[in-house]
């Protein structure tokens, strides 16, 4: 009988264990893809990676698949999400946004384009995706199809919106929706529909926020990952504490007292804030990081209580999305940890940021020779002579690039340190280089002095001066 019943426990027990195992190591999304540039050549090591957002609200990034495109820049990703999610497929550093679905399958395309030589990090256009084939029920489609066909809506009556405020250009909007694109059976598309609306009805009731946030807002579902919703939601509440039911001084005033106390203000003042406390303290939060940066004589105190936020929430989203705030706000914040780097020099010798950790260093970072950077690599020859030991100066160069600086640097005679990207593309991302040439000056203990940094012929050697000062006068 024992014996019975422990061969029943255990048959058991691998039953379980190899569910579980199944379950391990099966994969509910999986996207086959193939990457090129616009004159069709294939793009073949390509660094891939999915990411997710942690929220649509301060946009930070996981990136929860990783791989490299083959010779044929084809490439396979497989992983798991658990809901709806508007997601990332970045090649290398370029990046398109694409919706994905939990048990779904995608074929895709990839299509980098080829950009202009001196076309500015804003003005870059975007990469193309292109949907072969999916099994998400059309909803990619259907979500691409909405906004598509909610701005060209707005467009083509614009004055009956604007102009006119007439508040049947919302019924004339979803009958021009139901034509287009029939029945809608995902959550995901209606709430893009209703929140785009919602953001229209705002303009139509000539900026009226308050009907719009007792059918949105008060006592609601907070959708963190919804990028209509929190559109929306920074759209009303990003300035909510500047509000006419808030005094400007009082709220500066409370700074200087305690959280509790501006706390106790703020659901005072607002029922509205009261009432939600979950979204309030998103609201409140969001309203901080902004003062942050317009109030610099109280940044410290506004910084410590935005950490009071995230400390005091029982809610665990926010306290994620506050965190990523705290991030943001530190990411490359003077005398924040710089990125480190161990990078190849002209003779193979790996050079590491902490060999620098005594010093002040100028990094720049390049990727190609021109006439630009000849003419700002002469001013750094100058502040290099002028600072001699006393600041470091570090170029990184492009992995296409690489030779054709080692070569400058051997013909002008540069003495300062020349390194080689390699395949560390993210240290630029990492720094959050968007334009070449770029600049970053490192205090002492690879400390951030400032990032970025002006260029030589925009006033750099104030900035290093000013930043070297600092660390001689402790």
């Amino acid at each position: 009988m024992i014996i019975s019943r422990y061969l029943s426990m255990k048959k058991y027990i691998l039953i379980i264990a190899l569910f579980f195992s199944l379950n391990l190591f099966s994969q509910n999304i999986s996207i086959k893809g193939s990457v090129k540039s616009a004159d069709d050549k294939k793009l073949s090591g390509a660094l891939i990676r999915l990411l997710t957002y942690n929220d649509m609200l301060t946009y930070e990034q996981t990136t929860i698949y990783e791989t490299h495109s083959d010779e044929e820049g084809k490439f396979i990703i497989e992983t798991d999400i658990d809901d709806v999610v508007l997601a990332q497929i970045a090649v290398d550093l370029e990046r398109v946004d694409i919706l994905l679905k939990p048990n779904s399958s995608y074929e895709i395309e990839i299509v980098i384009p080829n950009q202009e030589e001196y076309v500015s990090y804003f003005e870059r256009q975007n990469p193309n995706i292109k949907i072969i084939n999916s099994n998400d029920d059309n909803l990619y489609y259907q979500y691409y199809m909405s906004d598509l066909i909610i701005d060209d809506f707005i467009i083509n009556n614009f004055n009956k919106i604007y102009r006119s405020r007439q508040l049947s250009m919302l019924d004339s909007l979803d009958n021009h929706i139901e034509k287009e694109l029939g029945e809608i059976n995902s959550d995901f598309i209606k709430d893009n529909i209703r929140y785009r609306k919602a953001a229209l009805q705002m303009v139509i009731n000539n900026d009226n926020a308050k009907k719009v946030i007792n059918q949105h807002f008060n006592k609601q579902k907070i959708l963190y990952s919804h990028p209509a919703y929190m559109n929306l939601f920074q759209e009303i509440f990003s300035n909510y504490l500047s509000s006419k039911q808030f005094h400007p001084s009082d709220i500066r005033n409370l700074l200087y007292d305690n959280y509790d106390s501006f706390l106790k203000y703020i659901n005072e003042k607002d029922a509205f804030l009261a009432d939600n406390q979950d979204l309030a303290e998103i609201i409140i939060a969001c309203n901080l990081k902004r003062m942050y940066y317009e109030m610099p004589d109280e940044k410290n105190q506004i910084l410590t209580y935005i950490e009071a936020v995230a400390h005091n929430t029982k809610n665990q989203n926010n306290k994620e999305i506050i965190n990523d705030i705290i991030k943001q706000i530190y990411r490359l914040s003077f005398n924040s940890d710089a990125p480190t780097f161990a990078l190849e020099d002209k003779d193979g010798n790996i050079i590491k940021s902490s060999d620098y950790k005594d010093d002040i260093v100028l990094l720049q970072f390049v990727n190609k020779v021109s006439d630009m950077t000849d003419y700002q690599f002469k001013i750094l020859k100058d502040l290099s002579e002028q600072w001699n030991d006393s600041v470091k100066i570090i170029t990184i160069a492009t992995i296409d690039s690489f030779d054709d600086f080692k070569q400058l640097f051997d013909n002008k005679g540069y003495k300062w340190e020349l390194l080689n990207l390699g395949d560390d593309i993210m240290l630029l991302e990492k720094y959050q280089v968007k334009i070449f040439p770029d600049y970053i000056i490192l205090g002492k203990d690879n400390k951030i002095g400032m990032a970025p940094a002006p260029s030589p012929d925009q006033n750099l050697d104030f900035h290093i001066r000013r930043i070297y000062n600092y660390y001689h006068k402790k």
